[in-house]
């Protein structure tokens, strides 16, 4: 109890006076809780206090300094350096934990303890950001403003390659802000021995080369190509509906269904497919074709 109240201690101290008396009553109720919650080797006061850190998803320069044990301008260094992702708030930085994460286990340094409970469960990815945050203040030939990603305020800027008003030079597989936040979500299905795409909205994020044999279209086309481009018109109504029933929540349309994709010698192909919702990326679905009939080539 009293590493409790040494921690308490200290966070009182960081707030004003007039906050501090129902303040102590809050702190007393989360530790006591917390306590119960972290891994039992973590027992001394700055470790415990480390813990309610990285409870938050963003650190201060110096919360991730003393959480690695570094000093201040080390972790100013990994930012000026763009090693270390952090958004500028006022004079100050703010650092995702997830980046520092992502970070850290690169580069072969030692994972904080209080960062291995929850956060090493599964695979690590930078956390995201706008393609116009990600080319700021890079060494680049990006014009962002005049973009219709940065224009539009799109979550996606690749789903907008075929419009003249994006200033995409080169292939989406191929841009560096593609392959550093989206592709490390999304490049399991390149080990799925069986056509494989990843799709949220109306359009495709990735897709496998047997998918893309399928389609009869280069694997790299299919990054932020419409449905409607691979979809035939006989099934693409029942498609899109399938896709808003989905995205709202509404789960109790049948996993597996049957359409038909436009083939560039078959013409029409009917396939069998599976929908499976992914953690990540959040509101995307892997899409299996299970079966494929025999395609009959028009000439």
């Amino acid at each position: 109890m009293q590493s409790l109240h040494r921690i308490a201690e200290v966070v009182v101290n960081s707030v004003t006076t007039g906050q501090k008396f129902h303040l102590k009553f809050v702190i007393g109720y989360f530790l006591i809780k917390l306590l119960h919650e972290m891994p039992m080797q973590i027992k001394k006061p700055e470790e415990l206090l480390s813990v309610m850190l990285v409870r938050q998803k963003t650190l201060s320069v110096s919360q991730a300094a003393d959480l690695c044990s570094v000093g201040r301008t080390t972790v100013g260094y990994w930012i000026r350096s763009k090693k270390l992702r952090a958004n500028r708030v006022g004079r100050n930085y703010s650092i995702p934990v997830q980046d520092l994460l992502v970070f850290l286990k690169s580069t072969g340094q030692q994972i904080p303890l209080a960062l291995q409970d929850e956060n090493l469960k599964g695979p690590i990815f930078k956390s995201f950001q706008h393609c116009w945050e990600y080319w700021q203040g890079r060494d680049s030939l990006q014009n962002c403003e005049h973009c219709i990603a940065f224009r539009r305020q799109l979550e996606v800027c690749f789903t907008a390659k075929n419009s003249r008003s994006s200033n995409s030079s080169k292939e989406c597989d191929r841009c560096q802000y593609y392959v550093e936040i989206f592709f490390p979500r999304i490049h399991f299905i390149n080990q799925i021995d069986m056509p494989a795409a990843v799709i949220k909205g109306l359009y495709f994020w990735c897709a496998n080369t047997k998918w893309a044999e399928l389609c009869e279209v280069q694997k790299k086309d299919l990054v932020g190509i419409g449905i409607e481009d691979i979809v035939h018109p006989s099934s693409l109504a029942s498609v899109i509906s399938c896709a808003k029933r989905r995205s709202l929540g509404d789960f109790e349309i049948p996993e597996k269904c049957s359409l038909c994709i436009t083939n560039s010698r078959a013409g029409k192909l009917k396939i069998e497919v599976g929908l499976f919702p992914l953690i990540e990326p959040k509101g995307s679905f892997l899409v299996l074709a299970e079966s494929v009939e025999t395609p009959q080539f028009q000439f």
